[in-house]
């Protein structure tokens, strides 16, 4: 559970007496046949939702707008043994909606849904929902790059291919509706969670958010077994807080940059995305909280918007504890349903919300016919996503039903195998070059005299995925690949006469973290499958005193179970013995740190060379640490070796003989937002000496080349990762001031969720790589980057701001914004959104636009469309990005500088020349809000021109003026 859920977690509840009805069921016919046209289908489909709706009870319709906490139902044994208590007060009205599941069996999702049709006096199945940010949230499926590091791949065909298999992946596991994308403008990159939004621009993030999304429900085919809904999240502004501050009000121009930027990501991925539900932000917009906000509810509504909607975590608890514009919780719900809200999270226990939205509608403070007009927009989901075929009353149908069950052929591992190769081709596309003096990049040992490269830096050996990917973002652990790993893999099968050498040198963050093991640098001691699988053998036992051995298995310890015990073992209460072999990656002797983490009622005992080193005992709270911990315990744990360790002097070259008991007992039922998996551990180390940047400085001075890896994990940067300054951390960045010092050529790579304001060091370095969260296969992609088996074209989604005392530092700004500079730094970015280098040159030619008509003039409801002839003029394969902006132009209201309207990327071999053409969708994007607040399109000249990004001093003379016309026909 994160800080500020923790923060405003209020437990409240009011006992009234609720009435249970009967167990009668009933029974409602549905074909859901295809071949039929969209109004027949939409006309059965409405038919057979009212007939629903209306037969249901207050209770029935209540239970449907209430978000389920998954071990509500599971239950400490994992046999659904909750079902019944979970729904004591209205026992037979069902489920409705479900969260923080991720059964990867599929005998666990069915068995569920089974159950819950069985209980239900109506047919109606429950909606799983999941977080799919950048993989699904069970953190044991494929892992891509955060969305900040897929929007810098300018590539809309493969967001959509990565949105295809998150969406197969989480569909998989029976997760029907996926808690992406967010949309949320990265105008404030203080903001911990920039990195979960496609950038600072709203026509990149449309098109992003619009590719993602198309991709996870497979273009609205919401009812095949591999799609599923995409719940667009954060409405409205939520990227945009006060100071940076996650939840602070939003902090912008108004209600028309609202109107014209934040929304229209949102109005593209509903037309275009196929996206049936929205979260709503917990912030507030001009003293109104979003939650409640009429004005975003009715822009849904006329955008036509068909589908659900659910609060953020928090969000109604916060009007009444944060915002205080509500005294009770009866207040609290009447204003949320009569605005337009639908799905509470888990803001108040069942108990609570039946009985206040009971009492709510019967003094009519909230028409029953609204309550239904909700529960119909959320049962049309379930209608589109077949859940309703062969829900039959008694739930007779076996799992045969691929919409509302998971085939029993459907296994996620297998999906995540085969989309391991689209994981690297997306982070190589997602990388940035920043610097590239005097061609440093690729490394060419041979021509370039490099004989020794030093690795330095925290982030050369650590896994770093970004939020939303379990402990120290690097779940999953097991095909994750670092920085170190891939350039030795590199240099092993390339045959170069090079030595790599390492030091971590700093901590990540102003802690000693506890960093998870790399998967190749443990062996089993004797493998269950194959002689090059990474990991420990692990013998899994059913009891919890090592007895009774049920099979063995080559992972890494680095994990959890979810919510159920290791497939093969019948309970919780299991034991693990880990066997294998441990390799050290360091040079010399570093005193450092080794140990075990645990979740709670769980101990484990750490031996090595056979002699116990480290115990992690039997608590009711664990000791994994969290990932964005509080200011104050950093500023008092700094020195402080991690929870569950002992202190170890790691030396080149030393392989240890590795053995970890562990005993897990699972005593409770979890709580929503404090736990949500039944047993986890973390094999950690710390590679920090007390002495780290001397040893640091001893390891690079021989060297030839240094490849300095620093930046941001989810210990700084993640939800509610929020910072104040938007440098290294200081322990970083005193690495990086003795390195510099020592002359030797230094390869930046940057890390993390937000750019780094470190001006000094883009000046005196060689070169300059950003790389943001990169996902599972980020530590080959940059390996490949840095020795040129690929050639970066990423282009940057957000501007880099010279200092943070300096933001806003987006490029679309207007005029007025930078009449003069600062008197003691530049008012400018140091590199500008769109901003990317290349190992090779291109050059562009043929610059024309055409509307609908073939002319150069256009009106409403018309495409503009761009084409050029782009030549790769280089010698080596690359990408190219062609962009086009809309320049400033005499307006009804003051408009930016510059405005992105078209992008894409081309890959294109040495020489190749190709024509390409880019559409503008003249009514979605050209509009202005008019002084009276009214949309407009302009009539009068618009000049829109090819750049290579959104700098003032990009060149414009790659340009074309098109004027609008006032309805007219043209001939």
């Amino acid at each position: 559970m994160n800080s500020f859920l923790q923060v405003f977690l209020v437990l409240v509840g009011i006992i009234h007496t609720c009435i249970a009805f009967g167990p009668q069921h009933y029974s409602f016919e549905t074909q859901q046949q295809s071949g039929k046209t969209s109004a027949q289908a939409d006309g059965e489909r409405d038919a057979f939702i009212h007939a629903i709706v209306n037969e249901m009870t207050p209770e029935e319709l209540i239970m449907q707008l209430h978000l389920m906490f998954s071990d509500n139902i599971v239950g400490p044994n994992s046999d659904n043994g909750l079902y019944n208590f979970a729904t004591r007060f209205a026992p037979t009205a069902g489920v409705g909606v479900m969260h923080d599941w991720y059964p990867t069996n599929a005998s666990y999702y069915n068995s569920v849904q089974k159950l819950n049709l069985e209980k239900s006096r109506l047919p109606v199945p429950f909606m799983q929902l999941g977080e799919c940010l950048h993989g699904v949230g069970s953190f044991k499926q494929s892992m891509f790059p955060q969305s900040i590091g897929m929007a810098a791949s300018w590539d809309t065909l493969l967001v959509h291919r990565v949105g295809r298999a998150i969406g197969t992946e989480a569909r998989a596991i029976g997760i029907h509706a996926c808690l992406a994308p967010v949309l949320d403008l990265g105008k404030d990159v203080r903001w911990g969670r920039v990195q979960e939004a496609w950038g600072e621009d709203f026509l990149l993030t449309s098109h992003m958010g619009v590719a993602y999304s198309s991709g996870l429900s497979k273009n609205g085919s919401w009812s095949d077994t591999d799609a599923v809904v995409p719940v667009m999240k954060h409405f409205a502004g939520h990227g945009s807080p006060s100071g940076g501050h996650n939840a602070a009000p939003y902090n912008g121009a108004g209600l028309r940059q609202y109107l014209m930027e934040f929304f229209r990501p949102f109005k593209a991925v509903v037309d275009l995305g196929g996206a049936r539900g929205v979260l709503m932000a917990y912030h507030e917009f001009d003293g109104v909280p979003s939650v409640v906000n009429t004005m975003f509810y009715n822009a849904l509504e006329d955008w036509g918007f068909d589908g659900f909607v659910i609060a953020d975590d928090a969000a109604l608890i916060m009007l009444q504890q944060g915002h205080m514009v509500s005294d009770s919780p009866a207040d609290t719900l009447t204003q949320w349903f009569n605005a337009g809200g639908m799905i509470q999270y888990y803001d108040f226990g069942i108990e609570t919300f039946l009985n206040v939205t009971a009492e709510i509608l019967a003094n009519n403070s909230v028409p029953l016919s609204t309550l239904q007009s909700h529960v119909t927009h959320i049962l049309n989901v379930k209608y589109d996503m077949g859940l309703f075929a062969n829900s039959t009353t008694q739930a007779s149908s076996e799992p045969n039903s691929t919409s509302l069950y998971i085939p029993s052929d459907i296994i996620y591992q297998e999906l995540t195998v085969q989309h391991a190769p689209l994981t690297l081709e997306a982070a190589r596309a997602s990388l940035v070059l920043l610097e590239n003096k005097i061609f440093t990049l690729p490394i060419q040992p041979n021509t370039q005299n490099i004989s020794r490269i030093a690795l330095i830096g925290p982030f050369g050996d650590i896994l770093n995925y970004g939020d939303y990917s379990g402990p120290w973002g690097a779940s999953p652990a097991q095909n994750g690949m670092t920085i170190r790993q891939s350039m030795m893999d590199y240099i092993e099968k390339s045959s170069i006469d090079v030595e790599l050498v390492t030091s971590m040198g700093a901590n990540t963050w102003y802690y000693n973290a506890q960093y998870g093991i790399p998967a190749y640098l443990l062996s089993p001691t004797v493998s269950a499958t194959s002689s090059e699988e990474h990991g420990l053998l692990g013998t899994y036992f059913s009891d919890t005193n090592f007895t009774d051995a049920r099979f063995s298995q080559v992972d890494v310890p680095n994990k959890d179970w979810g919510l159920y015990p290791p497939l093969g073992l019948p309970s919780n209460n299991f034991s693990v013995i880990w066997e294998g072999t441990l390799t050290v990656p360091v040079e010399g002797e570093i005193n450092g740190s080794i140990g075990v983490a645990v979740s709670p009622n769980t101990t484990a005992r750490l031996y090595i060379d056979d002699t116990l080193v480290a115990e992690s005992p039997l608590t009711t709270t664990g000791n994994i640490l969290g990932n964005i911990e509080p200011l104050s315990y950093d500023m008092t744990n700094g020195s402080m070796m991690p929870p569950g360790g002992a202190q170890w002097t790691f030396k080149k070259g030393a392989t240890h003989r590795i053995r970890i008991e562990y005993q897990t007992w699972n005593l409770y039922q979890k709580l929503a937002n404090v736990n949500s998996v039944n047993a986890q551990v973390e094999f950690w180390w710390n590679l920090v000496d007390p002495e780290a940047i001397a040893k640091a400085v001893d390891v690079a001075r021989t060297s030839d080349l240094i490849i300095l890896a620093v930046g941001a994990n989810w210990n700084s940067d993640g939800e509610n990762g929020d910072r104040a300054t938007l440098g290294l951390s200081d322990n970083q960045t005193a690495l990086a001031d003795v390195l510099f010092d020592l002359g030797i050529p230094i390869v930046l790579v940057l890390q993390g969720g937000r750019p780094f304001a470190i001006p000094s060091y883009y000046a005196r370095c060689a070169a300059a790589l950003e790389t943001f969260f990169p996902g599972q296969s980020g530590g080959q992609a940059i390996a490949d980057v840095l020795f040129g088996e690929f050639n970066p074209g990423g282009r940057l989604p957000l501007s880099i701001p010279y200092d943070a005392s300096s933001l806003p530092a987006f490029y679309n700004y207007h005029a007025t914004a930078h009449v003069v500079n600062y008197t003691d730094i530049y008012s400018y970015p140091s590199y500008w959104f769109g901003y990317g280098l290349s190992y090779t040159n291109f050059s562009v030619s043929g610059f024309n636009a055409t509307s609908s008509g073939g002319v150069k003039t256009f009106i409403e409801g018309e495409t503009i469309t761009f084409r050029a002839i782009v030549t790769n003029a280089g010698s080596i394969s690359g990408s190219y990005v062609a962009q086009v902006y809309l320049l400033a132009r005499v307006s009804n209201i003051v408009y930016a500088q510059r405005q992105l309207v078209a992008f894409t990327r081309l890959y294109l071999n040495p020489g190749e020349s190709r024509g390409f053409t880019m559409d503008l969708d003249v009514d979605r994007y050209l509009p202005i809000v008019n002084r009276q607040y009214n949309w407009e399109l302009e009539t009068g000249d618009y000049t829109f021109a090819m750049m290579d990004s959104g700098a003032p001093t990009a060149s414009t003379a790659m340009n074309i003026t098109m004027t609008c016309l006032r309805n007219k026909r043209r001939g």
